[in-house]
């Protein structure tokens, strides 16, 4: 009888047991705590960690375009430099002629969904320019650049985001946008 009377009470010491058992991997609970947002700066073109600048060759009609990216902060260090190139273009037919600015270096092109003509990257810097050919003409590359910064394009992005400098013998139409997308991993829409 007193065999059964502990068959009995065994379920009930074993729950009696496990009630005292702490449960999970130990420590002291759950710790929060909060993170910053990273900020993202603003600029003449609106608000953006990213930053697109790019020059099309001529203004008026290009076929060349030179295009440097990356986060917003590291092409606004080599900003000067990007304008010396711009100021050294010289074009009549074919590839454009450039200088890269001291401390950059100039690469080669390659072959892949774009052909690239030819790279330019600053020795310290991430991020290289690239100088391409197209067809299209301002309207259609400047809506595929914003599209590719994550913006939306507008009939008013040439007097936004343009500016015509001069090369050393063409004007260069000097393009400047922030958005909140990486241009290199983002195409945008592609030209008809």
């Amino acid at each position: 009888m007193r065999s059964l009377r502990l068959h009995s009470r065994v379920p009930l010491i074993l729950a009696a047991a496990l009630a005292v058992v702490p449960l999970g991997c130990g420590g002291d609970g759950i710790t929060s705590y909060s993170v910053p947002k990273p900020s993202r700066p603003s600029g003449p073109s609106g608000a953006g960690e990213y930053r697109l600048l790019g020059l099309m060759v001529p203004a008026d009609n290009p076929t060349w375009f030179f295009k440097y990216n990356g986060p917003a902060e590291e092409i606004a260090q080599y900003e000067a430099d990007f304008d010396k190139l711009a100021a050294s273009i010289a074009w009549r037919d074919g590839p454009p002629e450039f200088t890269v600015p001291e401390g950059w270096t100039r690469g080669p092109g390659r072959d892949g969904f774009v052909k690239v003509f030819a790279t330019a990257k600053p020795n310290h810097g991430q991020n290289e320019l690239t100088v391409t050919q197209s067809g299209g003409g301002v309207k259609t590359n400047l809506d595929r650049w914003v599209g590719q910064i994550g913006l939306k394009p507008s009939d008013d992005d040439l007097a936004k985001y343009t500016k015509v400098v001069d090369g050393k013998n063409v004007k260069v139409l000097r393009v400047d946008l922030r958005g909140p997308k990486d241009p290199t991993t983002k195409r945008g829409p592609m030209m008809p």
